[in-house]
């Protein structure tokens, strides 16, 4: 079951990979260690088949930082997105580093230093760059905010508050059924936005939840929720934990 589990994960990647719409050049995360020079941070798309069997996205749109120093032995990268704490970078075969910072975790305007051996120095490869009043500069680069588009799930509006989400533009009436309401149909109809998803919020007290959506009639799981488990009836379902 978890080899089917696994290989349905890599064959619906693929399929998002090249359904998404993309103005960014696709990278696979081994194919970084293998960069041959730096440049100023770059917007890509992201895919990390290591996240597969730990059930995180696979995917991410994000920035890449780069920085090629062939002796360095320890290079940090450090801003307002980690509160100004040093989050490693990781060294390519030729020396050059690099660290992703996805949309999800931070967007918007980016403000960044290097570290390289205990020495601070703002990205050399990047022109955008403030004073930081302390005789040096900060770098300067923009992240875009994520692309929900079809690829939605559910997501955390304030704690224990749940916003669960599905794409079907199609769809006539859309109900969210789980452990939490008795897994009745009437209980929570979701809305349709104008853009094809359709929601609906709840608030639940801390456990996990297993719960399906049922589009006119069909009752399937999340699609882009990786965790799942069986049902009553022994068909696949998803699962929220909340904490």
């Amino acid at each position: 079951m978890k080899e089917f589990k696994i290989i349905g994960i890599i064959v619906l990647s693929v399929i998002l990979i090249s359904s998404m719409p993309n103005n960014r050049e696709v990278v696979y995360y081994y194919t970084l260690s293998q960069l041959k020079n730096a440049g100023p941070p770059e917007k890509i798309r992201l895919v990390n088949t290591d996240n597969i069997a730990t059930g995180k996205s696979v995917l991410s749109d994000g920035l890449l930082f780069t920085y090629k120093n062939r002796k360095a032995g320890k290079v940090f990268i450090s801003g307002n997105f980690s509160s100004w704490k040093t989050r490693t970078m990781a060294r390519g075969k030729d020396g050059v580093w690099f660290y992703f910072l996805s949309s999800g975790d931070f967007s918007g305007r980016v403000e960044y230093k290097y570290n390289v051996d205990g020495l601070w120095t703002e990205d050399p490869l990047n022109f955008f760059r403030q004073d930081d009043k302390r005789g040096s500069y900060l770098s300067i680069a923009e992240n875009d905010p994520p692309s929900e588009g079809k690829l939605v799930t559910y997501k955390f509006t304030a704690k224990n508050r749940i916003l669960f989400r599905t794409y079907s533009p199609d769809a006539k009436i859309i109900s969210l059924v789980g452990d939490f309401n008795g897994w009745n149909p009437e209980n929570d109809l979701m809305k349709r936005g104008n853009n094809g998803i359709w929601s609906v919020e709840k608030r639940l007290p801390a456990g996990i939840y297993r719960y399906k959506f049922i589009i006119d009639g069909r009752w399937v799981p999340d699609t882009f929720n990786p965790e799942s488990a069986s049902d009553n009836a022994g068909d696949l379902c998803s699962v929220i934990k909340v904490r």
